[in-house]
């Protein structure tokens, strides 16, 4: 059986999420042929994970007639390649009614059902497949750790959407507060979220790396703090404990180490860009907030 996954997203996170489904599928049958259609940064981050048969971000590159195709992307420009690529069988998820409409496109719609993690959530698509939900490990590319033999915690402090994104004080204020407690503080960040970081401390160190050494780095860290973004989504996957500061989006928890910071306003987890209210105050979080849950974990 060869089978085509379409995984579109360029956030880490998601990805991260999908490439649940590899195994998964690997797991059920191994003589399954996978091959994934992809973005640069699906490129990066599955890069010789062992479950992918082949990968392009060029969809030219799929011209052969599959057996199943899986979009686990469902949106936009995801439509028009499933409509295009050939396949027996086409399966997409949907999470409203009116977007039934797709069976123009898709044999098979799985209608989202919420689940009690974001991994069950991920891998529901496959269901008509495997008929199982089962969790699987993860499988990830580890380099060298540059701090490996010291002590740490690790702030990733940035997210590529405004109203995830605490005050950079407040990450400072943290770090002063773990290098009191004993431990070193690292900062780090994707090259492209550098600016965000307007202040330097003395005893930090800072580092913008690959995603796969920011993996190694934090394989090997005592905690996490961070925003709602792909650092705390792979803590969850590795076993690192951490605290994340939540504004306008809410915290999908895979892990009983996952410790959520939040003001719990009327108006959060809008989940949007932009704030509604102009004022970002679900943003104003402070250090009393944060440092019961800290406490925890030091």
């Amino acid at each position: 059986m060869n089978i085509l996954l379409i995984v579109l997203h360029k956030s880490y996170g998601d990805l991260l999420y999908n490439a649940l489904l590899f195994k998964a599928l690997k797991n059920y049958n191994k003589n399954i042929s996978i091959e994934v259609l992809t973005t640069k940064q699906g490129l990066e981050l599955y890069q010789k994970n062992p479950y992918i048969d082949f990968m392009s971000d060029n969809y030219k590159d799929f011209h052969k007639t599959y057996d199943i195709l899986i979009d686990a992307t469902s949106k936009g420009l995801s439509y028009f390649m499933s409509f295009r690529l050939r396949a027996k069988e086409k399966i997409t998820m949907i999470k409203k009614p009116r977007e039934r409409f797709l069976k123009v496109i898709y044999n098979t719609l799985i209608e989202f059902e919420p689940k009690q993690n974001e991994i069950k959530n991920t891998l529901q698509i496959i269901y008509p497949i495997t008929n199982t939900l089962d969790e699987v490990p993860y499988f990830w590319l580890f380099k060298e750790n540059p701090f490996k033999n010291s002590s740490y915690v690790l702030i990733s402090p940035t997210a590529p959407v405004k109203t995830k994104v605490i005050d950079i004080k407040i990450f400072n204020e943290l770090a002063r507060y773990i290098k009191a407690k004993g431990y070193d503080v690292i900062f780090s960040y994707p090259s492209s979220e550098a600016f965000y970081i307007t202040q330097k401390l003395d005893f930090a160190h800072y580092i913008s790396s690959d995603i796969h050494t920011f993996a190694s780095i934090l394989k090997d860290a005592k905690a996490l703090i961070s925003c709602e973004t792909f650092s705390y989504h792979l803590a969850g996957f590795l076993n690192v404990p951490s605290v994340v500061l939540l504004g306008a989006y809410p915290m999908w928890k895979i892990s009983d180490l996952q410790h959520p910071v939040s003001l719990n306003l009327n108006c959060q987890y809008c989940g949007s860009k932009t704030c509604h209210t102009k004022d970002m105050a679900c943003l104003d979080i402070k250090m009393e907030n944060i440092i019961p849950k800290l406490e925890n974990l030091l």
